[in-house]
């Protein structure tokens, strides 16, 4: 099991006993190989960093082996997670929808094998992603000269921090050499503003949490070779300029809540489009994709460096029944420094109301 804890491997442990208290003691310890079954969660398809549950169960194994299937191809960025069953791998994603990995097969599950598996889904995703706590809860635990460690959830790298100041977010510094030099190769050996997701696990809680990789101001640990401070927002945390939450931030913090995909599927057409912006703006190509239908993005989107402003989102009207087209003016830089000015228009579709908003096309004007 890729967990960073030993608390973290004992409450899924926990999970595990609630789950399978029903099953024979001796059904477990015999079962073959062939009904081993593997859950596995990560935060997005390129991730180094997961969590797995394996268990032996013949009766699921054979139900999943031989559940009939009809034609559809999943959406290659909205899995939520990844089943292995006798050697055969599967896709379940935030639909609830169960797919043959890397074959265009739905499989069509019961309601008792939906409902078996969410709660197997649910047990994983508990122990992989951090809790969602607002910042003024937070600061009571992680007090000033307090200790802590950071997960970062793309590679699985962590190391140690120790709280040094800030009032609306936490500002830290790595506390030794080696945390600052493991902070940097997250960072791919360049210190960056971009922001990431992360845990911060204080006295065996884990938060869910963002950093950005610039040191700057003050610091105060010697020997650590950290040029200042670092800042770590959580849920409700702001920046010093302005009282609400930083949008870059505040993405960062629902994926590791592991909220995003929900968030998404609820959001407005002007809201989703305001996130795909945003993800832009970190170079969250998960991100970015997830609130789409799946088609190949503009290949410009991949010279814009940072997104400079938007004007207003403004709630758009509809176009048709289930379609809708929203215009935005986006300033933002590319990698040779230039400052480009653009109207983008984004049609965005849904198939039903109970269905999501999908971005199905995205036209960049000067």
């Amino acid at each position: 099991m890729e967990v960073f804890n030993l608390r973290r491997s004992m409450l899924l442990l926990y999970s595990l006993i609630l789950l399978f208290s029903v099953l024979p003691l001796a059904r477990v310890a015999d079962a073959k190989a062939k009904d081993e079954i593997r859950i596995s969660v990560s935060v997005s398809p390129a991730s180094m960093f997961f969590s797995t549950l394996t268990f032996h169960d013949k009766q699921f194994a054979s139900q999943l082996l031989r559940a009939k299937h009809i034609p559809a191809t999943p959406h290659p960025h909205w899995s939520r997670a990844y089943l292995t069953v006798n050697q055969r791998t599967f896709e379940y994603d935030h639909n609830g929808h169960l797919f043959a990995k890397n074959k265009p097969k739905q499989y069509l599950l019961s309601k008792q094998m939906k409902n078996r598996l969410e709660e197997l889904v649910l047990a994983v995703e508990k122990v992989h992603y951090g809790q969602a706590v607002h910042w003024n809860q937070v600061k009571k635990s992680f007090g000033r000269m307090d200790y802590a460690t950071v997960i970062d959830l793309e590679t699985g790298e962590h190391f140690d921090i120790q709280r040094r100041a800030g009032s609306r977010h936490a500002d830290v510094q790595p506390l030794t050499k080696n945390d600052t030099m493991i902070m940097k190769n997250i960072y791919q050996g360049k210190w960056s503003w971009k922001r990431r997701a992360i845990l911060v696990e204080v006295d065996g809680i884990y938060y869910a949490a963002s950093m950005h990789g610039m040191p700057h101001g003050a610091g105060a640990i010697k020997g650590n070779e950290f040029p200042g401070h670092f800042c770590i927002h959580f849920l409700g945390s702001s920046t010093h300029r302005r009282k609400e939450p930083d949008p870059s931030h505040s993405l960062m913090i629902l994926k590791a809540s592991g909220a995003l995909a929900g968030t998404m599927m609820s959001a407005l057409p002007e809201q989703l489009v305001g996130y795909f912006l945003t993800a832009l703006h970190e170079h969250d190509d998960h991100a970015m994709r997830m609130a789409t239908d799946g088609f190949p993005l503009p290949t410009r989107l991949g010279f814009v460096v940072s997104v400079k402003k938007t004007k207003a989102i403004i709630p758009s009207d509809e176009v048709g029944p289930f379609l809708v087209e929203i215009p935005v003016q986006v300033d933002y830089f590319t990698e040779n420094g230039a400052d480009q000015a653009e109207r983008w228009n984004f049609i965005l579709r849904r198939s039903s109301p109970l269905e999501r908003w999908r971005i199905v096309s995205i036209e960049m004007k000067k």
